[in-house]
């Protein structure tokens, strides 16, 4: 078996209306550094998916090319791994149907669901949401603390998703995270592949552990020297 390794920057959409915006910011994000993106479309007709991930893969050349859900899409359009949501397919159905070579996320957003999910065999959790997010209205955050146990809690790699900002990103990688997701950080970026370049410098640099510490008000982050 020769599976590729789990990228550290996932691009996740598209969010934006039109799928030849998305095309165009993929590309750019993987030139500046994007090591994933997604094709993400519920309930899109199967021509449509099939249609942008054959035009994502093309326009991102090497980049690993995730499909979310679609396990037909992705064997078709020879895509390098699927996303599959905490109430998709089962992972041990995946790998059974999947060539050996591809890899295999899930979704998951509490700790027994990450613990299942790596018991099960994936090969990386997309864990969320950590922060407050426009998509997730209704829900807070789950906060850092949150991301470090569950990241403590199994051994395969952990994406961290969910209102990630460059801000955010050295206090969620030292809380253990593998990498993360963006949406909005680089759909809407002025430039995505310098945007992309940055974010893929922070996750190269080691980054130090974070104290987290509950005080009065809000969960506060700080960042020790070692």
């Amino acid at each position: 078996m020769n599976r590729r390794p789990v990228p550290h920057l996932h691009l996740i959409g598209p969010l934006v209306t039109d799928p030849a915006d998305y095309i165009r910011i993929a590309a750019a994000a993987v030139r500046g550094g994007c090591d994933a993106v997604h094709v993400r479309i519920l309930g899109g007709a199967t021509e449509d998916v099939l249609a942008l991930t054959r035009s994502i893969r093309q326009a991102t050349g090497g980049a690993t090319l995730i499909v979310n859900d679609r396990l037909d899409v992705a064997l078709v359009a020879g895509a390098d791994g699927v996303q599959l949501g905490e109430r998709g397919f089962a992972i041990e159905d995946a790998r059974r149907v999947l060539p050996d070579e591809m890899l295999i996320g899930r979704s998951v957003h509490d700790i027994a669901g990450a613990q299942a999910a790596a018991d099960a065999g994936a090969d990386y959790l997309l864990a969320g949401h950590v922060f407050d997010t426009p998509s997730k209205q209704d829900t807070p955050g789950r906060g850092l603390d949150w991301l470090r146990e569950l990241v403590e809690s199994v051994s395969v790699s952990v994406i961290a998703l969910g209102g990630i900002t460059t801000e955010r990103i050295p206090d969620v990688m030292a809380v253990g995270a593998y990498g993360v997701a963006l949406g909005r950080e680089l759909l809407f970026a002025d430039d995505p592949a310098v945007t992309a370049k940055r974010i893929a410098n922070q996750l190269a640099r080691p980054t130090p552990p974070v104290v987290l510490s509950r005080s009065e008000g809000p969960l506060r982050c700080d960042t020790v020297s070692v």
